[in-house]
């Protein structure tokens, strides 16, 4: 039987492991502690870089918004819009690749809905503009460009909650990092929450309200194409030796368009013009449709030809693919 000393001092070794071992434990603790927030100060470090450039697109849009607007040009708005749109998408994908330790997780994704939200707001924002100016008597893009701007918003209160998030967790390690800036696209400003002020604005009061667009909408002849398509996607007309035709054109603008004219081409197969015609003037009003008739022309039956209609050319014209009308034609042969 153990002597009672001997009872003691194993008792006493006892408690010198269980203590050795509470060290262990608390150092690995503290150890893991201090890993873990070296990986938070690298996560809030890079993440802080980010935001201070995605604060400068913030700043770019609201810029935009509230004093350029009233005077930007299509061309410059688009150009402006492209760089923020690829900025924002640029920086949205930069945060993904940023690695996040498992405290930060909550701080992390409310980030990214930050990043995301403001990302697709801006795309939103920029179709949004463009089909407010192209539909003026719509309201379904005034409706699309308060989704645009919910959008926005929401990346503002996401980030807003992340900034809160990051400020305590940032206190309570104790590690000293650089300001984290406070990004807004949508502020208190009237100008920038109300969308069917905006889409007023867009519309009476700037250059982007002013869209220039006329087309050719079609080619009548006489006599009628009757015979169908050839193999190569000819148009066939019947035995003629003399073809009248005359040209439709549209103003699909939103402002007058005067003097307009069509010139029509006859080219033969060889790719020689043999004939060119200038129709007499027109104007048009924005919704408005007109025609032009052009004398009859000589043609020879059994003989194919190209024909080509161009019509004027506006200054700053959206749209200019569709000033042009083509079509190869062939003229049955006699018998």
């Amino acid at each position: 039987m153990l002597s009672y000393p001997y009872r003691r001092r194993r008792n006493v070794w006892w408690w010198i492991l269980l203590a050795c071992l509470l060290v262990v434990a608390a150092a690995l603790v503290v150890n893991s502690r201090e890993t873990e927030i070296r990986r938070e100060a690298s996560f809030f470090d890079a993440t802080r870089a980010l935001a201070q450039e995605v604060d400068q697109v913030a700043t770019g849009y609201r810029r935009l918004v509230t004093t350029e607007l009233r005077g930007i040009t299509r061309d410059d708005f688009e150009a402006l819009m492209d760089r923020l749109s690829k900025q924002m998408a640029q920086h949205s994908a930069g945060l993904k690749e940023v690695d996040a330790p498992d405290s930060a997780r909550a701080a992390r994704e409310m980030l990214d809905i930050a990043f995301e939200s403001w990302a697709a707001g801006l795309d939103e924002f920029r179709i949004a503009v463009t089909e407010v100016v192209d539909e003026p008597t719509s309201t379904a893009p005034v409706a699309r460009l308060g989704g645009a701007i919910v959008q926005l918003r929401v990346g503002d209160l996401m980030y807003a909650r992340y900034l809160g998030a990051a400020d305590a967790m940032i206190a309570e390690s104790d590690v000293r990092l650089g300001e984290v800036p406070a990004i807004v696209f949508i502020s208190d400003h009237r100008v920038l929450l109300d969308a069917a002020g905006l889409a007023r604005t867009i519309r009476s009061s700037t250059q982007m309200g002013v869209r220039r667009d006329v087309v050719i909408l079609q080619v009548v002849f006489e006599p009628l194409a009757s015979g169908g398509l050839g193999e190569d996607g000819e148009r066939i007309f019947p035995v003629t030796d003399q073809l009248q035709f005359s040209a439709v054109i549209g103003n699909r603008g939103n402002v007058d368009q005067k003097g307009l004219k069509v010139t029509a081409r006859v080219i033969s197969e060889a790719g020689e013009v043999l004939t060119t015609l200038d129709s007499h003037t027109v104007d048009l009003a924005p919704g408005d449709v007109g025609s032009v008739l052009f004398p009859p022309t000589a043609v020879d039956p059994g003989a194919e030809y190209m024909l080509r209609f161009n019509l004027t050319v506006l200054e700053d014209e959206v749209e200019t693919q569709d000033n042009v009308w083509e079509s190869q034609i062939r003229i049955n042969p006699p018998g």
